[in-house]
This record gives structure tokens, C-alpha cells and sequence, in this order.
């Protein structure tokens, strides 16, 4: 494969980069490098989509090895899939550029192939183009049962009476974060979590019948779990002391385990009744499930809430989250 140079057209850097190394997938009759892709979708399939867009020095540094940006940005995207239980399908790459060196393009394309190779998603193509800061836009798209889970999970199917549950570890990009700006390089111990966020999705596709209401944790577990108290028109009661962190409660990261975001783990709700069937579930796939609060009735006209108990008390945490505006 020949080597790009400096001033070397975009056509060359598709074929350099982007069109090789990719998983490969039988729906896709036709994908990068013509005017458009051409996908065949399965009968008893739905199409799940999302888009994620990412911006130097505001969602990543933008010092920090391609390959590490490039294995974030499509992790964090295909997080969004397992959150509605979709299996992955392929993905659209937007890429702007401030300028077009080689070493860091062919350092990117590794770490793109990696991840899409650990996330069995299949690059469909794209549009590359030049601007003032390299931004990131990806979108991911996979399939959900059109006859049993037509619209996948979504989060607005919680009811009072359901347990919360979460998966894995809560805070460790969070904690990580002031190590990543000091040194962008870093990407072990908790630096791992931050740069290869692991989407669940064989996690998502299994709560497909059990959970009630789902997302994954990208802004912070307490603002995240509003979007789930909001959409389904519940309160949400949280006990502290139940909350997997990668800090013990009473530390002082403890709260910005709850807040900092960049879990991407699953919150989801489910009945009570699917305790069993959810321990088994974690068992099976090897994954931490917790059982860290449940959803109750709403008072009247009043806004949903989420309220963190410790000893059974409410206690007062920041729930501002990652704020994008």
C-alpha cells in the first residue's frame, strides 16, 4: 500500500486508509468508494441508528496518539447500539482535518480497524475534509428483532416498582481524566477505561425481553439516569451505598464517580421478577450486573426525579453531568 503524501488527494487517502482491514458483513452489498453504500436489510430486521460527533480538545486531546482517538471515537459511538440492543451492522466516517499528515492518518486508520474489528463493525464510508480542528463524526447503525423488539430498548419503558440496575464500574475514565490531560500518551489502568470504553453489546441484545428501559452512561450516571426518569415519567431512588465505583464511598473522587461520565455502561431498568434472570445473565456473559435502586411513582404534575440515598437519607450531589452547551 503506497504511502500518502503531503498535498495528496482525498481519493488516495480513502484508499490508503479506509478500505481495507474492516470486518466484513453480508448485509452490505456495496460500501466505501462509491457515491453511496448499498445495504440489503434482513426481512425480520429493524435499522437502529445514531450519530456521535467528536471534537479535539473538547471531547479527547488533540495530542493524543491517532490510534487512541480513533479506538474512543468509534467505541463511544457503538455504545449507542448496545444501548438499544442492537447488533452492529456498519458505520459512516465524517473526518475533518486541519491538515493531511501521513504518519498520524495511517496511525488513525490502525486504531479505527482495531476497534472496529473488537466491535465486529464494518466501515460503509465516509467523507474527509479540511477545517480548522479535527472532528469526528460517526455514524453507527445495526439491527433490532422488527417482530419481538421492533424499536429495541429504549428509555422510556420503565415503570414504577422496577428495580435499576448497571453494569460494570462507574468512574474510572472520570478519575482517569486529569492523567489523560497531562499525558494524552497514557492508556493503562484506569486511562484503559477512558480510550477503549468496551460497548455491551452482547449485554444489550440479552436485556432484549427483560429490561424496561435502557441507556448507556456517557454523561454521568446521575444525569443519565433523568433522561430514563423523564422519558418514562418515574422517580428514580438510588442507594449510594449499592453503587459499583472505582473509588469506595466516602473517598473524595466518590461523588465524581456518579457525575463525571464516560462509563459507557448500561442503566436499565427491569421488574422485580427478573432478579434471577438477570444474575444468571451476569454470570453467563461474565459481565458485573448491580441492583442499585428502583423506579417509583411520580408525585401529580411534578418534574421526575433521581434521589441518592446513603443510610436510607437523600443526600445532596452534583447532577449537572458533562454538560455539551
Amino acid at each position: 500500500m503506497s504511502r500518502q503524501q503531503p498535498g495528496s488527494s482525498e481519493f488516495e487517502l480513502i484508499q490508503r486508509c479506509f478500505t481495507q482491514g474492516y470486518p466484513t458483513d453480508a448485509a452490505t452489498l456495496l460500501g466505501i468508494g462509491d457515491d453511496a453504500s448499498v445495504i440489503a436489510p434482513p426481512a425480520d430486521q429493524h435499522l437502529a441508528q445514531s450519530l456521535d460527533t467528536q471534537v479535539a480538545d473538547v471531547h479527547f486531546p488533540a495530542n493524543a496518539p491517532a490510534h487512541l482517538i480513533a479506538q474512543r471515537a468509534l467505541r463511544c459511538a457503538v455504545s449507542d447500539l448496545a444501548a438499544m440492543g442492537a447488533s452492529p451492522q456498519g458505520f459512516l466516517l465524517g473526518l475533518t482535518l486541519p491538515d493531511n499528515q501521513p504518519d498520524w492518518l495511517d496511525d488513525f486508520a490502525r486504531g479505527l480497524r482495531d476497534a472496529a474489528t473488537a466491535c465486529g463493525i464494518t466501515l460503509l464510508g465516509g467523507d474527509t475534509t479540511r477545517g480548522p480542528a479535527l472532528v469526528i463524526s460517526l455514524l453507527v447503525q445495526g439491527w433490532v428483532p422488527a417482530l419481538s423488539h421492533p424499536r429495541g430498548l429504549t428509555r422510556g419503558g420503565a415503570q414504577a416498582g422496577d428495580d435499576v440496575w448497571v453494569s460494570g464500574c462507574l468512574g474510572q475514565a472520570a478519575l482517569a481524566l486529569p492523567m489523560v490531560l497531562a499525558n494524552p500518551a497514557i492508556h493503562t489502568g484506569l486511562a484503559a477505561a477512558y480510550y477503549y470504553p468496551a460497548p455491551r453489546l452482547t449485554l444489550g441484545q440479552s436485556l432484549l425481553g427483560i429490561a424496561t428501559a435502557a441507556l448507556d452512561i456517557s454523561d454521568g450516571l446521575l444525569q443519565d439516569a433523568h433522561h430514563i426518569a423523564t422519558a418514562s415519567a418515574v422517580n428514580l431512588a438510588l442507594t449510594g451505598e449499592h453503587i459499583p465505583t472505582a473509588v469506595a464511598l466516602g473517598h473524595p473522587g466518590w461523588p465524581d464517580c456518579l457525575s463525571g461520565g464516560d462509563d459507557y455502561e448500561l442503566l436499565f431498568t427491569a421488574p422485580a421478577d427478573q432478579q434471577t434472570r438477570i444474575a444468571t445473565l451476569a454470570q453467563q456473559l461474565d459481565v458485573p450486573l448491580t441492583r442499585i435502586g428502583q423506579c417509583q411513582s411520580k408525585i401529580n404534575d411534578q418534574q421526575p426525579t433521581v434521589t441518592v440515598l446513603l443510610q436510607d437519607q437523600p443526600v445532596q450531589l452534583t447532577t449537572s453531568g458533562y454538560q455539551h452547551f
